[in-house]
């Protein structure tokens, strides 16, 4: 099966299939958030936990837990589980 034929992905069940994954998150202000995805709503809203802020790729803070607003995502990038 090449790539032109395979069923396109739906960015929220790739999310919500992506639950106890790291992931990095950059918001549309390029603030970054890189941690481990604990939910997600049909709105596209995440929580992650064990988050870090990064501006300009240096670290900027340290959150337990962080909720970030689906409208305000510029993309996400989940890590390889291989």
């Amino acid at each position: 099966m090449n790539a032109s034929q395979q069923t396109p992905k739906r960015p929220l069940a790739v999310l919500q299939k992506a639950i106890s994954k790291k992931a990095t998150i950059r918001l549309k202000t390029d603030v970054e958030y890189r941690g481990r995805v604990s939910n997600v709503d049909a709105f596209m809203n995440v929580i992650l936990e064990d988050a870090e802020e990064f501006e300009g790729g240096v670290k900027s803070a340290n959150y337990g837990k962080v909720i970030v607003r689906g409208d305000n995502v510029l993309y996400v990038k989940l890590e390889n589980s291989l």
